[in-house]
């Protein structure tokens, strides 16, 4: 080996080592410093037309900040492990084509449905209403109209 080879192989060498030096901090300063948000009550999460119905996104599920929309929204996402079946992948044709579905705190109609619709817990519903979402009025309101 020559000593320009020899030369070239350190500086190389160095360089690699400076570069993931670099990335492994950069890749942990992401990680260390990525917000995230529990949630300590529910969301609704927008159903599908076709479905006809709503779903809950549980207390304790970690939310996972993604980016803030000048629109008034805020984006997160969801990690999911999902057990038991092989879903089938496509990649997506856009990346800026992301199809978010909506979550929103339960107000007054919503409760009302899901008290009509959906298996709520004790803890859910315990939680719902200690939320600041609803008003003292619109739990009133929903009471009244299961005392029909």
């Amino acid at each position: 080996m020559t000593l320009r080879n020899a030369l070239l192989l350190t500086i190389w060498s160095a360089v690699v080592a400076i570069a993931t030096i670099f990335t492994s901090g950069l890749i942990e300063r992401y990680y260390m410093s990525q917000k995230i948000h529990t949630l300590e009550h529910p969301l609704m999460l927008e159903g599908s037309a076709e479905a006809g119905h709503n779903y809950l996104l549980p207390i304790g599920t970690t939310l996972y900040f993604d980016q803030a929309f000048p629109e008034g929204f805020i984006r997160y996402r969801v990690y999911l492990n999902v057990e038991g079946v092989d879903l089938e992948s496509s990649t997506l044709a856009d990346p800026s084509e992301i199809r978010p579905t909506s979550a929103y705190p339960v107000d007054g109609a919503s409760l009302a449905k899901l008290l009509r619709e959906y298996p709520l817990t004790k803890a859910e519903l315990a939680s719902i209403l200690s939320s600041s979402q609803l008003s003292q009025n619109d739990i009133r309101e929903v009471l009244a109209e299961y005392d029909r």
